[in-house]
């Protein structure tokens, strides 16, 4: 398959030809699922992690907010297979896995087991989706 960008019209009939993977319909659900549990850090008394730092209140209420927001605009670039999703969630799913990784070996495990179990499930998570991402580019043409 060429790697030369397709616009308009052609774009989108082009788009619509291509099958999506299993593998990617998988991966949109467990992004899906990401999405919502950062939007569901919201709650009050929930507080949003970055990078070993546990954030309370309107602070982080609005990141995690932001980033639901974030995590459901990628999930969508990737259902519709959108080369911009492409380009924006590796780094992303990387920024995930990091800050996972970092809150799992920070966070003492007794008192914040809840923290302790979605840090270790955004770590599992965003590093096969983006080695599975990654060698899915020929998907990811407008």
């Amino acid at each position: 398959m060429s790697t030369e960008v397709i616009v308009g019209s052609a774009c989108n009939a082009l788009s619509k030809e291509l099958k999506r993977p299993t593998g990617l319909n998988i991966v949109l659900t467990l992004l899906m699922i990401g999405a919502l549990g950062h939007l569901l850090q919201t709650m009050p008394q929930i507080p949003a992690f970055i990078f070993g730092k546990m954030i309370y209140g309107l602070l982080g209420t609005l990141l995690s907010f932001i980033f639901g927001i974030i995590g459901l605009f990628v999930t969508y670039g990737f259902y519709k297979l959108k080369k911009i999703a492409w380009t924006l969630g590796l780094p992303w799913l990387l920024f995930e896995a990091v800050n996972g990784l970092l809150s799992l070996f920070i966070f003492p495990p007794i008192t914040v087991s809840s923290l302790i179990i979605i840090a270790a499930s955004s770590l599992i998570t965003s590093i096969p989706v983006i080695l599975y991402i990654r060698s899915k580019k020929e998907y990811f043409i407008c």
